[in-house]
């Protein structure tokens, strides 16, 4: 009886900051029971198909995923072989050049038909501005690992990817070739030189391209806009906002800490839908203030801000290390 308590109790707390870290209250996705709750939890993704639905998918399965299947692997391949071929002695602390710079818009263009393979529309709404105006691109919502095709239609800028990703078969190579900085969240050694890198990189007169961030540092349903990491803004320089917007009859895409089915299910579903619209939409580019050049932290902060009330969602103020250890907890009750 006391164990039940006490989980009761951590449940109820679990709950309530949820509520408070977010700024306003709206529906929870409908439960299977047919309840909702009113807190918006920014990390809860359930799957609702109808019958028709599931036809749908199981015709698709056999006619149209196949073919894309087949196609996103040819064009993966042929990235992964062309990034190989850029690897050879080449020196990562200056910027591709030569014959080498080709073989990066070959990368970038066979990345798109990845994407469009997946079934993704992309459309663009705005402009986006050279890296002389705004040397840094700042993406949110971050839901997925299907964000990634806001690389390949900004023209492949450099970017932070975890250190194990830099060993993945085909895809190491390619993320490898297109200069990302690559990082360990678990050493602080780690983090200090990922900081001072995109500092020398984004102030460089060198002609590095644009540095694109996903802020947030985890991934959420986009029903909130989570905590800005400062990485992206230490060097000071102006940054463009840029908004990813999923038009979707089934959000299949999001990849977060609340939901039953994972990785291979969160491709899969998405592969089997028709047609996935995405749009990814160019704000203007914000200039900071001297305070905020100052302080990365307040920089983000208004940055965040504004992208939020572009979106029309809230903001919540968890961060990466109360999510882990809220979700950590409730795994283990």
């Amino acid at each position: 009886m006391e164990d039940t308590d006490r989980n009761e109790s951590e449940e109820h707390d679990y709950e309530q900051e949820i509520e408070k870290s977010t700024v306003s209250d709206e529906t929870h996705q409908e439960k299977h029971n047919g309840s909702a709750k009113t807190t918006a939890d920014p990390f809860y993704v359930r799957l609702l198909f109808t019958p028709l639905d599931f036809v749908s998918m199981a015709f698709l399965s056999i006619t149209l995923v196949p073919i894309r299947m087949v196609a996103a692997f040819i064009a993966l391949t042929l990235a992964w072989a062309v990034s190989c071929i850029g690897l050879t002695n080449i020196d990562q602390t200056v910027p591709v050049s030569g014959w080498r710079k080709p073989l990066q818009w070959i990368s970038c263009f066979l990345g798109r038909i990845c994407c469009r393979c997946c079934g993704f529309s992309v459309t663009i709404t705005g402009t986006q501005v050279p890296k002389s105006v705004a040397p840094v691109l700042v993406v949110a919502p971050h839901s997925s690992f299907f964000d990634a095709l806001a690389i390949f239609w900004t023209g492949l800028p450099f970017i932070v990817n975890r250190e194990e990703n830099k060993n993945l078969l085909f895809i190491g190579k390619c993320v490898q070739f297109a200069q990302a900085i690559f990082v360990s969240r678990e050493r602080k050694e780690s983090r200090e030189e990922c900081k001072e890198e995109i500092k020398r990189r984004v102030n460089s007169k060198q002609p590095w391209e644009q540095f694109l961030i996903f802020p947030e540092g985890t991934t959420s349903n986009r029903k909130a806009l989570m905590s800005f990491k400062p990485g992206g803004f230490l060097p000071g320089k102006p940054v463009q906002p840029v908004l990813i917007r999923y038009h979707l009859k089934h959000d299949t895409v999001s990849w977060t800490w609340d939901q039953p089915h994972g990785f291979i299910a969160c491709f899969m579903y998405t592969m089997f839908q028709l047609r996935n619209k995405v749009e990814l939409e160019f704000l203007p580019p914000y200039e900071p203030s001297e305070p905020e050049q100052l302080d990365p932290v307040l920089f983000a902060s208004n940055v965040r801000r504004e992208m939020s009330d572009a979106l029309g969602v809230p903001l919540c103020d968890m961060s990466f290390e109360d999510i882990k250890n809220k979700y950590s907890k409730k795994k283990e009750q």
